[in-house]
């Protein structure tokens, strides 16, 4: 009875401590896993926000390309077509260029001019007859109209980013600017009354 005694003493012992070092290895596993967890998401948010810079540094780099105001755009317009109503003006980017789209009409033809915002060069030139539903139209009073730098001041108040394309334009007797704003993950057009500043809709895609 001794022996079996002491058998079952030393089987209780060496149970308990199996018990005891399984729970110090628990024990020194969880900070360790719970650093490793917190490093990877460290590297994750830090990737993150650094793809968000770069695209916003890169849109800001594009905007300075815009070496065009649109007000010499509109005389380089009127150049070749002389004492047309505005009914439209783009600032859009294409293949990684500032292109302005400048239409206009009179009471016989619509009229559109494309120049490179950059060097200013007249990439091409169109018309064609208007339609009879556009006869009663009325074109863009640019003196009452907000400039593109106070748009995009408001459009950003509203939307998180940098803009990157504009366009001005009459809809239904509304003069109507349409900022588009981009960020790292995420573009939103953003419609202000170029009037009265006052902001219409804000569409994120």
């Amino acid at each position: 009875m001794s022996k079996i005694t002491t058998f079952g003493k030393v089987t209780a012992s060496i149970a308990l401590a199996s018990l005891m070092l399984a729970g110090c290895s628990s024990n020194n596993d969880s900070p360790q896993s719970n650093s490793s967890t917190k490093n990877s998401s460290k590297v994750s948010s830090t990737k993150s926000q650094t793809k968000k810079a770069v695209k916003e540094n890169t849109t800001k780099l594009k905007t300075q390309e815009i070496n065009l105001s649109q007000s010499e755009a509109l005389n380089k317009f009127n150049e070749q077509f002389k004492d047309k109503k505005i009914k439209e003006i783009d600032l859009e980017l294409e293949n990684n260029k500032y292109i302005y789209k400048i239409d206009g009409f009179d009471m016989n033809k619509e009229y559109t001019v494309n120049i490179d915002a950059n060097s200013g060069k007249i990439l091409n030139t169109h018309s064609e007859k208007l339609d009879l539903d556009e006869h009663l139209q009325k074109g863009i009073n640019l003196d009452k109209t907000i400039s593109r730098e106070e748009a995009s001041k408001i459009a950003e108040k509203h939307a998180t980013g940098t803009s990157q394309e504009w366009k001005l334009e009459q809809d239904n007797n509304q003069t109507i600017w349409e900022v588009k704003v981009v960020s790292a993950n995420k573009e939103t057009d953003v419609k202000i009354d170029a009037i009265n500043k006052k902001v219409l809709h804000v569409e994120k895609d």
